[in-house]
């Protein structure tokens, strides 16, 4: 190899070990004081981000509060709510999902926060609110409707349950006839007539009287109770419908407005919390954290 060749190469070694040893004597460069810096190695410069790189595990404690917590029941959420919530805390309920979320961290007037500190409420409803919609403008045979008038007996309060029971037993008894037409009387009421036949022969004859309309009263929203106190009902009337198909008979009823009896349960408990907080709950749903 020529002298000068040899000569060239010696100084690219101790040029490049001269900018290694600069690089590993600098100090690190804070692209986001306090949360990222870029460290000089040998191989360039490396990226840190202390909020990302598991930095954070090794802290005494977080270094903000962040995370969602979803409760049940107001007192659970009122005690949550006085021990995190700010003067900047802001309470938002979602009507339709049945949901009351809180940021404890929100935006205040000086400037924005990270918002990613929630507390929400999520409602349930109750066992017997979602069969009676679950059922609600659904076809049932003599069998089902029985069988879901028997379940909810304490639910009707017009007509009498007694009432409404022996309908339920009529209609299980009366299964294999035929069924012919459904006239309406005057006083409001349905006569729904039938027919038994057995070997072809013409047998027993017969109506059967119902009503066109009951009236329930049932507790929507699955929250405890104080003691001393009685759970909040909400009432609705539903009408019934009868079809007769090829002598079969099928039963629908039709809760009147069921979606607003539910909207008003939600905006109780938003009265509620309301009162309890005295701060207004905002109507929608907050921005993404």
């Amino acid at each position: 190899m020529p002298a000068n060749d040899t000569t060239r190469t010696e100084n690219d070694a101790v040029i490049q070990i001269a900018q290694e040893a600069a690089r590993a004597q600098a100090a690190p460069v804070a692209v986001q004081p306090g949360s990222m810096y870029a460290f000089p190695t040998a191989d360039g410069y490396k990226l840190l981000d202390l909020d990302n790189d598991g930095y954070t595990d090794r802290l005494p404690a977080p270094q903000r509060k962040r995370g969602i917590t979803t409760v049940e029941d107001i007192d659970s959420f009122l005690t949550y709510y006085a021990k995190h919530a700010d003067a900047n805390t802001e309470t938002y309920v979602d009507v339709d999902s049945r949901r009351i979320t809180a940021v404890l961290n929100a935006h205040s007037p000086d400037g924005p926060r990270w918002g990613d500190h929630r507390l929400v409420l999520e409602l349930k409803c109750t066992r017997a609110w979602l069969e009676w919609t679950r059922f609600d403008r659904k076809p049932l045979t003599q069998q089902e409707f029985a069988e879901h008038i028997e379940n909810h007996l304490d639910d009707i309060i017009e007509p009498q349950p007694a009432q409404m029971l022996e309908i339920a037993t009529t209609f299980q008894a009366k299964q294999k006839v035929s069924f012919s037409s459904a006239t309406r009387l005057s006083s409001g009421d349905v006569n729904i007539a039938w027919e038994e036949t057995t070997d072809a022969t013409a047998g027993s004859k017969g109506q059967l009287k119902v009503p066109t309309e009951f009236k329930i009263a049932v507790v929507v929203l699955e929250l405890p109770v104080p003691e001393g106190e009685d759970p909040t009902v909400h009432g609705l009337q539903a009408r019934f419908r009868y079809r007769i198909d090829r002598g079969n008979l099928q039963v629908s009823y039709l809760l009147a407005k069921p979606e607003a009896v539910l909207r008003d349960a939600v905006l109780a408990v938003v009265g509620q919390v309301e009162k309890a907080l005295e701060t207004q709950v905002l109507r929608g749903t907050p921005a993404s954290a």
